[in-house]
């Protein structure tokens, strides 16, 4: 299911790739289409078994504020 995470606190490039590699790499079944510094948003595509629970705590994990999860 493709989902819109609507992120506050990235900054740069390092920002970008350590959220991405949180995403894909410590939650099984999240593919990364987009991750957007200038619009604060990253677009997913996630098996049904990844709860919006898990997408929030790695995220947050960062240091990252994830102000909503759009379907």
């Amino acid at each position: 299911m493709k989902k819109k995470l609507l992120i506050d606190g990235m900054h740069c490039q390092n920002c970008v790739k350590g959220l991405e590699a949180v995403l894909t790499e410590d939650i099984d079944g999240i593919k990364v289409e987009e991750i957007s510094l200038e619009g604060n948003y990253a677009i997913i595509d996630a098996d049904d078994s990844v709860s919006d629970d898990a997408i929030r705590e790695g995220v947050e994990e960062l240091g990252f504020t994830l102000k909503e999860i759009q379907v």
